[in-house]
């Protein structure tokens, strides 16, 4: 599955298949509905100062061919509002293995993971002539923005700091491969979500996306800026 916006219309991919979805609306949030969390946000901007979490009895492992393919993809899917196919999983594992990190019961005999963070960076080239736009050559800037895809734990795993130490993980890595800020998606209804990107991450609320999902919910994107 693949999103691509075409005036007011999602344009879903399923292979080589096109249909036209729902007409979505995007609403852009006021200063105050974004900046929740914005003490939050100060001890999280520079991520390789925070010690991140190590848990005990799980290794944090790096993606590393497609026989892990599999076991990211049953991961992933027990929680999605809407269904990923194969291409999607391999364009973000095949360009960006290193921002994939899985987690391993460090007893486990078949290394099968319980839980990963899926990540990938957009570039962006600031073509305005400005001088805020240019670098000191006359070059544009170019903008690295990360984005998490997919973050899943297994449901026997949860509330033990797992998610939280993957997301912080990948976070780091963009943060060290030049991102500026984190962006993601959410549905509005899926609490724990939004309590671990908001309340634990500093993540603020940037727009309201309306019939986001094929199931019709609303989903918030949510960012992290980054020093």
């Amino acid at each position: 599955m693949w999103r691509l916006m075409a005036g007011s219309q999602r344009i879903l991919l399923r292979g080589s298949h096109v249909r036209p979805m729902a007409t979505q609306s995007r609403i852009k949030l006021n200063s105050k509905q974004r900046c929740r969390n914005t003490a939050i946000m100060v001890t999280i901007d520079e991520v390789n100062d925070v010690n991140i979490p190590d848990i005990e009895g799980i290794d944090f492992v790096d993606y590393v061919n497609e026989e892990q393919l599999e076991d990211v993809m049953h991961l992933v899917q027990k929680d999605l509002s809407e269904p990923y196919s194969v291409f999607t999983y391999r364009y973000f594992l095949h360009r960006w293995p290193q921002l994939c990190i899985l987690a391993v019961p460090s007893d486990s005999a078949d290394k099968r993971p319980i839980g990963c963070v899926v990540c990938k960076i957009d570039v962006k080239r600031d073509d305005d002539i400005d001088a805020a736009s240019e670098n000191t050559d006359g070059t544009a800037k170019v903008n690295y923005t990360g984005y998490i895809g997919m973050l899943a734990v297994e449901t026997n795993y949860r509330r033990s700091g797992i998610g939280t130490a993957l997301a912080l993980r990948a976070i780091q890595r963009m943060q060290q491969m030049g991102c500026q800020s984190i962006q993601l998606e959410t549905e509005v209804t899926n609490k724990g979500a939004m309590r671990l990107y908001e309340d634990r991450l500093g993540f603020i609320r940037e727009e309201l996306l309306v019939k986001y999902y094929l199931n019709w919910n609303n989903a918030y994107r949510l960012r992290l800026w980054l020093k």
